[in-house]
């Protein structure tokens, strides 16, 4: 049970409490504040990342190798490991933005494509498709999620026909 005469308000509280404890900790809060900004404001250098320095260099010198950057960009503390990675989250962007267009393009190709039974030669002496088996082709190899995993899911296929 709370005893009532023993609960005190806020705004009693706050009267209770003197005003130079309070313009204190004002002022130390205000000060904490401005040290916080200032060691942010120091943390972020004027000067470009090892990671742009080394997207700088590959733009310049597309064709060079990994221990050419490093040679070239050693005063920065750039390695190999550091030119690497750079390389290889360039390579997945770009992989990821040339899927992205590809199926972009080959969804408008679908819906763009007349349903007529016309077949379309692979090889002068090959096998003759149509559109419909092109399209559930690719409705395979997208559900199986790479040409990679769909030739590996008809060879077992054709294994277990076989038996």
């Amino acid at each position: 049970m709370v005893d009532i005469e023993r609960v005190v308000t806020l705004d009693e509280l706050m009267e209770r409490v003197p005003e130079d404890l309070v313009r204190d900790a004002e002022s130390r809060r205000m000060e904490d504040a401005e040290i916080e900004s200032k060691s942010r404001e120091s943390s972020m250098s004027k000067e470009p990342s090892k990671a742009k320095r080394i997207r700088e260099f590959l733009d310049l010198h597309p064709e060079s190798r990994n221990r050419d950057a490093v040679e070239s960009l050693g005063q920065y503390g750039v390695t190999a490991a550091d030119v690497a990675n750079v390389k290889s989250h360039i390579k997945r962007t770009e992989g990821s933005a040339r899927s992205s267009r590809s199926s972009r393009a080959s969804s408008t190709a679908t819906k763009s494509r007349p349903e007529t039974n016309n077949s379309t030669s692979m090889t002068s002496s090959g096998p003759t498709i149509n559109w419909k088996e092109l399209d559930a082709g690719v409705a395979f190899v997208k559900a199986a999620g790479s040409v990679q995993r769909a030739q590996h899911l008809l060879i077992i296929i054709a294994e277990i026909k076989g038996c």
